[in-house]
């Protein structure tokens, strides 16, 4: 049976014009396909770089070497749409979540099941894990934070917008996310909350973390401004980007890990991706783009990927 599914398997290498920006290249060199063209719900690095897992249609999640024509390996995990993925920071468990009410952790070296998290309250929309901390956002705005210990609940359920994005920083000690125009920052340790930032702005569109944990940045849609960024210390105001033209705005926002710059997708005269220079204060386009992807940056900050939700396919970027 495997086998005969892996016939269906497509990874489409593709070149592309390489897109440059100052020292910054950036040059698609796959599109990673699902069995059959099922659609793609996210993906996530592992944290060497060296692999990817996605989840989609199906319940299905793939494994991918980036350096491969074909998956290393795929499995059914849930019921329904597999929504959302994770690694553990040793890179030895993937954590998913789905339609089905669940979540589930697997070994990342034969994909078995090691836990299911059952009966949840609703549909598992976002993860995020750090250390020995999982939180998972549901379909109820939900947050709910488990020590990976115990792969119990360590707190009492939080609350933020369906469509909040969940970050940890990367010490691990706290973890972000928004509802309505406020940005949470809450403890990893116990679930309290350790901070509410009135934004009194307008609704986040996504956020992202800088390698150091200095800065968070905050995109925006309909807004005059698209990014803001403040200081984690005290969330003064450090930088801000206005948009370029009426329907621009900041969404699939990641930091590269080496600089303050930031990588996100606009939406000015088309579809782009653009980068932006903390230190000069500039925004240069540096690839067309579809949809409205999410961006993740491998750890050696060689590699992007751009996985829109119920896309055909992810698409896999060097950065020279």
């Amino acid at each position: 049976m495997v086998q005969g599914v892996r016939s269906f398997l497509m990874l489409a290498f593709c070149l592309f014009a390489t897109c440059t920006w100052g020292q910054t290249k950036l040059k698609t060199i796959a599109m990673l396909k699902h069995e059959a063209d099922l659609s793609f719900q996210n993906s996530v690095f592992s944290p060497d770089g060296n692999r990817l897992v996605s989840v989609g249609s199906k319940g299905m999640l793939y494994l991918w070497d980036v350096s491969k024509t074909f998956p290393l390996d795929f499995k059914k995990v849930h019921e329904g749409l597999a929504l959302a993925c994770a690694y553990s920071a040793d890179g030895n468990y993937i954590i998913t979540g789905g339609e089905d009410k669940s979540i589930k952790i697997l070994k990342t070296k034969d994909l078995s099941l090691v836990k299911s998290i059952d009966g949840l309250s609703a549909q598992v929309r976002e993860l995020a894990m750090s250390g020995n901390r999982l939180v998972a956002l549901l379909q109820n705005s939900e947050l709910l934070l488990f020590s990976t210990d115990t792969w119990e609940p360590v707190a009492k359920p939080r609350y933020a917008a369906q469509d909040s994005r969940v970050i940890f920083s990367n010490s691990g000690d706290r973890f972000y996310a928004w509802f309505a125009n406020r940005v949470y920052a809450i403890s990893a340790k116990d679930g309290e909350l350790l901070h509410v930032f009135n934004t009194n702005y307008a609704t986040p569109t996504d956020l992202a973390i800088s390698a150091d944990d200095k800065f968070l940045a905050i995109g925006f849609g309909q807004a005059e401004e698209i990014i803001r960024i403040y200081n984690t210390h005290n969330m003064a105001l450090v930088k801000s980007l206005k948009k370029n033209g009426p329907r621009d705005y900041a969404k699939g926002l990641s930091f590269f890990h080496k600089s303050n710059k930031l990588l996100y997708h606009s939406n000015a005269a088309s579809s782009n991706l653009r980068i932006f220079d903390m230190e000069k204060g500039t925004s240069v386009s540096v690839s067309k783009a579809s949809g409205s992807p999410r961006t993740a940056i491998s750890r050696d900050d060689s590699k992007v990927i751009l996985s829109p939700k119920f896309a055909k396919s992810v698409q896999l970027m060097s950065v020279l």
